[in-house]
């Protein structure tokens, strides 16, 4: 196990109020999911079936809105679309036809013979 919150949590060593919002986010999730399944594990020593009690549904729940956080997360690492790279890049991978004063392909294998 972890020695302290700070090893849980990267965030966890400056104040709440300096994280950003997301960050902020996922400090909540992780500790409610936590909470939520120590319950689970509380209720299953007391031997009620944690699978029939509300705490499953708030587990996924919180599942749910932790993907929501992930995929908001990877859409900010995602490469960022550069748009004058991306015309220079259509721009020189199109066909242009060749100018009349150069010698036309089909005629330089041909023999003379």
């Amino acid at each position: 196990m972890a020695s302290s919150p700070c090893d849980l949590f990267p965030g966890a060593s400056r104040p709440r109020i300096e994280l950003d919002p997301l960050e902020q986010a996922k400090v909540d999730l992780v500790s409610a999911y936590t909470l939520n399944s120590m319950f689970w594990v509380y209720l299953a020593t007391q031997g009620v079936n944690p699978k029939e009690h509300p705490v499953k549904q708030e587990l996924e729940r919180i599942r749910v809105y932790m993907n929501r956080v992930k995929e908001i997360t990877d859409k900010k690492k995602a490469a960022k679309l550069d748009r004058g790279a991306a015309s220079r890049f259509v721009k020189n991978a199109l066909w242009e036809p060749k100018q009349k004063n150069t010698p036309n392909i089909a005629n330089k294998g041909k023999s003379k013979h």
